[in-house]
């Protein structure tokens, strides 16, 4: 497996650090490579010289996120909105350049309420008094008034989510380049008025199957997965062995909707030994990355040693079971 940090920056002070702790492959938002407003296609220039400074520090840009944020690049896909056929384009054309440059996965979501501010509170305390994000579904659920167009119902969802990877799964193979959806987070069946389809594994089973490709399939989301309450390890070995997995959130959490935090990876509810087993049981060989951790005493901003002690978990289970990492 590849041990993979996703960056907001790519200062010499960041990917010095995170190579120094073991990491390998990086996750970087595709937004920044775009144009001011998030939007467009990629910009090669700019995706070039990010992929150049990586490569300074002996890490390689594995994984890009498509931005999603409302107004940028494929908002209008998610609203079924006028302009989604042209942002279409943009997103395919930047596949093309993402491959050509040696990206092969890309990231993206397929929701209209965002998961940050309103849905997640802070000042909940875990372990040692570390702040955690807590979700409890009562507060949130009709928190807030959605606009008319950020209303949407199931069968909605559906038909914009199809009309897209009808069109832009073709340019991913083409491109070589494997799409991985995140599922709806926090994976609720309903928020301010948008049906969360992709928040069940029914319907991540669906999307994977609605156009029948490799370059069709998830960023597994093991904290998202867990909050659903199902079984994680069933999860994986379901996914996985059908080759469906393209990126991986390995993160732990405590309870599971309608309320639950997201806690240290080794105190959750989720054996994280026993997942990280899992994926090797199926072959998986992609990225691997921590998530969401808790803010420690003396932290950064961007969490940086919340996630130290993560990823020295990570790559303390991968040697410990064997796991061959790049």
């Amino acid at each position: 497996m590849k041990l993979t940090m996703g960056v907001n920056d790519l200062t010499e002070e960041t990917l010095r650090y995170y190579r120094q702790l073991g990491v390998t492959h990086l996750k970087v938002n595709a937004g920044d490579y775009m144009d001011e407003n998030r939007r467009g296609p990629v910009q090669s220039d700019k995706l070039n010289a990010a992929i150049e400074q990586a490569k300074r520090f002996d890490l390689k840009i594995e994984v890009a996120l498509l931005p999603q944020e409302k107004g940028s690049q494929h908002w209008n896909i998610r609203l079924g909105g006028p302009g989604r056929d042209q942002e279409i384009e943009d997103v395919c054309q930047s596949l093309d350049l993402l491959g050509k440059a040696g990206v092969p996965v890309v990231e993206y979501v397929f929701n209209l309420q965002a998961v940050y501010g309103v849905t997640w509170q802070g000042n909940h305390w875990g372990r040692g008094g570390a702040e955690v994000i807590h979700f409890d579904y009562d507060r949130v659920r009709d928190e807030g008034a959605p606009t008319p167009e950020e209303e949407a119902s199931a069968e909605q969802m559906w038909d914009r989510i199809e009309y897209f990877l009808k069109r832009v799964v073709p340019a991913a193979e083409a491109a070589e380049v494997r799409l991985a959806c995140h599922p709806n987070d926090p994976p609720v069946p309903c928020l301010r008025g948008e049906d969360r389809v992709l928040g069940s594994l029914e319907g991540m089973k669906r999307l994977v199957e609605l156009v029948p490709s490799e370059a069709n399939g998830l960023n597994f989301c093991q904290g998202t997965v867990a909050e659903m309450g199902v079984d994680v390890l069933e999860a994986i070995r379901y996914f996985g062995s059908r080759d469906k997995i393209n990126h991986v959130h390995f993160r732990n959490v405590r309870g599971a909707v309608p309320i639950y935090d997201e806690v240290f990876i080794d105190e959750g509810k989720v054996d994280m030994i026993a997942a990280m087993r899992a994926y090797k049981e199926v072959g998986y060989k992609r990225t691997i990355m921590p998530d969401h951790t808790p803010q420690v005493l003396g932290d950064t901003p961007d969490g940086k040693r919340g996630f130290a002690y993560a990823l020295g978990y990570m790559r303390a289970a991968m040697q410990a079971l064997g796991v061959e990492a790049e």
